[in-house]
Order: structure tokens, then C-alpha cells, then sequence
């Protein structure tokens, strides 16, 4: 049974502590020893301590525990063999940071207005099935009847009442294998595709992208070596579009003029890594645009649930109105006729 990868939270937090230890001139085996000393009863950081105790690289620790990325494997590898472990502890925790907050932006973004729709289908049941019933009565000791409409709901409550408990039982069916398909990787990332859609899907694989060269390179590594590195972490069109990159580079065009050829970057983000190529300065530029990216990205997030939080509630709002509308209109006759 494949061991479950660890969550990009708790991977940012542990190579940000690492950092800290690390950086300071403790080696990763005691720095491993003084996180568990601080009272974390942790079983990922019990086995790198083992481990690592044992003689092994942190490299060879953190691949056998078979719970951290492969990429992250390579990464650490690559700090080892060139003495930069405290870089590329530090770059994968801002990797793994902003990877985080965007995976928890989209949760939050497709959770709300979940929870907005079963706070309607609620007030429209309680609707149906309790208030309509008090209505008829009312109508019935005043001697007139609600409208066709109000009778039609007001039946739909009185069957939604009598198969309560069948209707609760499918509904907690349908609820508990919708929660097991989505926890599965497939269909979790199918209803995050479907969600994020083209125009938001190209910013994050841009992001990931950014982010990649940026850890990369950073850590010591050529441009050669960091797109072949970023493959690993993009999805297929990037990596298609990183294999363009590459043929161009190779015709003895640069790296910035090739990422510009190859619609690896917005035109925007290209002119910034132009000018910071020419400077020298090309992780710092890769890490600025990847938090722009990121930042784009949480703000198309924020746009969406703001189209969609209004949506709801009119939707609401209509139901509930056109329930109400319904017997308020023989009641209104009633007053008239008094």
C-alpha cells in the first residue's frame, strides 16, 4: 500500500525549521534531535532521526521515509553534494509556502459556497415543510384555500416529510462517497481543474514554474540543470513548453529571450526576467514573479467566490420570496375582503 505524501504545510513548516538549525552550524541530525526535544511527537521526524543517526545522507533519510516528494528528495540531494543545504532547506520552504496557501485558497473558494447551498436547501425544506403546513391551517380556519402554487410546495414538503428518513439516508450515501472520490488524487485534482479553469490554471503552473527556477538556481544550480529540475514539478504543458525552451536555448539563444519564445510567462513577467538576466539577478527576479503569480492567483480565486457568493443568495433569496409570495397573495385577499 503506497505510503500518503505529506501535506505542503507541514513540509514548508519542517524545512523552515531545518533552516533555522541548520543555518546556525548544527548539523541536520541534531537540528532533527532538538525539533523532537521540543515535545513534537512526531513519527516522520522520529524516522529521519533514525536515520540520519544511523550514517545515512538527510537526502537518503527523507527518500526512505517515502512520504515526502520525489522532487524534494532531489532538491536536498543537490543542497548535500554542493554545501548549500540551508539554501534549499530555505527555497523549499517558500516552494512548499506558497503552494500551501494557494491549495487552501481554492479549498476555502469551492467549501463556501458548498456551505451557502446547504444553508438554502435547508431554509427552502423548513420552508416547505413546516411553514406551509401552519399557513394551511390558518387558510383553513378562515374558510379559504392557498393558491395552486402554495398547494403544490406545500405537497412536496408533506412527501419530503413522509421519506425523510429514506431521503436522509441517500443524501449521507451520496455525501460520504463524494467525501471518499474527492479525497482520491484523481478526482480531487479533476474538481480543482474544473474549478480553477484555463485562465487561472496558466497563473499557477506560471507560479510553479517561477518558483521552481527560482529554488533552483538559488541553490547553486545552472539554468540547464533548473529546467530540467522544474519539469519534475510542472504539469505537461509547461513541460512541453520548457522541451521548446531548451530546443531554443540549444539554436544559441538565451534563457530569457527563450522562456519569452516559448510562452512559458506572461509578456510582463518576460520583460522583468529580461532585465534581471542581463543583471544577474535571475533568482531574484524568478521569486518576485512567482509571488506575483501567487498573488494573482489568490486574487482570480477571491473573484470567483465573489461572483459566486451573490449568485447563491439571489438564488435564495428568489425561492424563498416566490414561497412566501405564494401565500401571502390569499392572505392579502382575505384582509381585502375583511
Amino acid at each position: 500500500m503506497p505510503v500518503k505524501k505529506l501535506k505542503a504545510a507541514y513540509i514548508s513548516a519542517l524545512c523552515g525549521e531545518l533552516y533555522d538549525t541548520v543555518s546556525s552550524g548544527i548539523s541536520i541530525s541534531d537540528g532533527i534531535y532538538m525539533l523532537m526535544s521540543d515535545g513534537k511527537d512526531d513519527p516522520i521526524l522520529k524516522k529521519l532521526f533514525d536515520e540520519t543517526s544511523k550514517g545515512r545522507t538527510f537526502a537518503a533519510a527523507v527518500k526512505h521515509t517515502e512520504s515526502f516528494p520525489d522532487y524534494m528528495v532531489e532538491m536536498i540531494k543537490i543542497g548535500e553534494q554542493t554545501g548549500r543545504l540551508d539554501s534549499v532547506l530555505r527555497e523549499l520552504s517558500a516552494y512548499y509556502a506558497r503552494q500551501n496557501e494557494i491549495s487552501q485558497n481554492i479549498k476555502n473558494a469551492i467549501t463556501f459556497p458548498i456551505i451557502l447551498l446547504v444553508i438554502l436547501i435547508i431554509i427552502v425544506v423548513v420552508l416547505l415543510t413546516q411553514v406551509l403546513p401552519i399557513f394551511n391551517d390558518v387558510f383553513r380556519q378562515l374558510g379559504v384555500s392557498m393558491s395552486g402554487a402554495a398547494v403544490t410546495l406545500m405537497n412536496i414538503g408533506n412527501a419530503i416529510r413522509t421519506y425523510a428518513v429514506w431521503i436522509i439516508s441517500c443524501i449521507a450515501v451520496i455525501a460520504l462517497v463524494g467525501y471518499v472520490m474527492y479525497k482520491l488524487p484523481g478526482t480531487h485534482d479533476m474538481i480543482v481543474n474544473i474549478f480553477r479553469g484555463r485562465k487561472l490554471k496558466r497563473k499557477m503552473s506560471s507560479s510553479v514554474f517561477a518558483s521552481a527556477m527560482a529554488m533552483t538556481i538559488s541553490s547553486g544550480m545552472d539554468i540547464d540543470e533548473s529546467l530540467e529540475m522544474s519539469k519534475k514539478l510542472c504539469d505537461k504543458d509547461v513541460e512541453k513548453k520548457i522541451d521548446a525552451c531548451q530546443n531554443v536555448m540549444k539554436s544559441g539563444v538565451s534563457f530569457d529571450k527563450a522562456v519569452q519564445k516559448s510562452d512559458i510567462l506572461d509578456p510582463i513577467s518576460s520583460r522583468r526576467l529580461t532585465i534581471s538576466f542581463r543583471t544577474g539577478r535571475t533568482d531574484e527576479a524568478m521569486k518576485k514573479i512567482a509571488d506575483d503569480y501567487a498573488e494573482q492567483v489568490n486574487t482570480a480565486i477571491d473573484e470567483k467566490i465573489s461572483r459566486v457568493e451573490p449568485a447563491l443568495v439571489v438564488i435564495m433569496s428568489v425561492l424563498v420570496g416566490f414561497v412566501l409570495f405564494s401565500v401571502m397573495l390569499p392572505m392579502l385577499s382575505v384582509i381585502t375582503a375583511v
